[in-house]
């Protein structure tokens, strides 16, 4: 209908500009309805697009938030050798009982092998015939038979203390296969926690020159509010509609406020948490 017309109409409630050839006045009006609707859409657009920019964001945010977090347990993780320190304490403890162990049989074989010589002497003067006195010979007789019972007593503290050190050998063995294994193990989950850090890092980058992007759509009142609401609701400022209420609290929604979101003509808070609603 304007097609014979040439003309540039900029109305938005402050500044007008008019370049008309050839429009009559009910042409002017009608042309001047034609950009109130356009620039209604425009309004509407730029609201629906600042809704979506903020679930946007808060997505983002989300993503950013579990990957920090993930990314410090796994920092923790890797910097917990509790496992490997405690398996070195116990093969060092075996190590040392398996030592004292060792010693204390080396002590007792040292005494049996010593009463032995000594009353092997004993007996050797005792049948020798060189001795003649009967009051020596009753002597060497008696000492002989104390040898003997001392003897047995070393011999089965020797066996107590064999078995002691046989026990502790094979403690500090299984102490020392248990601390090869822990200490392969946490090669081989910290070989794994690094490969995953590495793509987490990734990831985060990627998603922080998303939120970047998205920010620069976003009016820095609107972003302020964002993080105010952020702080105040752990984390979450903007969620979904779920069944006709807030997928956070529950909080039912009136159906003006359910038709608000949908036309995006305002943004619309949860009467009860407060985070910002949107419904895709």
């Amino acid at each position: 209908m304007l097609s014979n017309h040439r003309w540039i109409r900029e109305d938005l409630c402050e500044n007008q500009t008019l370049i008309d050839d050839k429009i009559g006045p009910q042409e002017k009006k009608h042309d001047c309805r034609l950009i109130n609707y356009h620039h209604l859409d425009q309004r509407k657009a730029a609201r629906m697009s600042e809704s979506l920019n903020l679930f946007r964001l808060q997505n983002l945010d989300s993503k950013i938030d579990q990957i920090n977090e993930r990314l410090e347990k796994i920092d923790h993780a890797l910097s917990d050798d509790r496992q490997v320190l405690l398996a070195k304490k116990n093969f060092d403890k075996a190590q040392e009982d398996t030592k004292v162990k060792r010693i204390t049989l080396r002590q007792i074989e040292n005494k049996v092998e010593s009463q032995r010589i000594k009353r092997k002497k004993s007996q050797t003067a005792l049948f020798s015939g060189n001795i003649k006195n009967p009051k020596e010979l009753q002597d060497l007789q008696m000492e002989s038979e104390a040898l003997k019972r001392y003897i047995a007593q070393l011999e089965d503290e020797q066996l107590e203390a064999m078995i002691a050190f046989e026990t502790a050998e094979e403690n500090l063995a299984k102490a020392e296969q248990n601390l090869k294994q822990v200490k392969g193990s946490s090669i081989e989950q910290n070989a794994a926690l690094i490969g995953e850090r590495s793509k987490l890092e990734e990831e985060l980058e990627r998603h922080l020159r998303e939120k970047e992007a998205v920010l620069k759509a976003i009016a820095p009142k609107t972003h302020a509010l964002y993080h105010q609401l952020r702080e105040r609701n752990r984390g979450i400022a903007v969620t979904s509609v779920s069944d006709g209420g807030c997928s956070i609290c529950g909080q039912s929604l009136t159906p003006a406020d359910l038709q608000s979101i949908r036309s995006s003509s305002r943004l619309v808070f949860c009467p009860s948490c407060g985070r910002i609603l949107y419904e895709g």
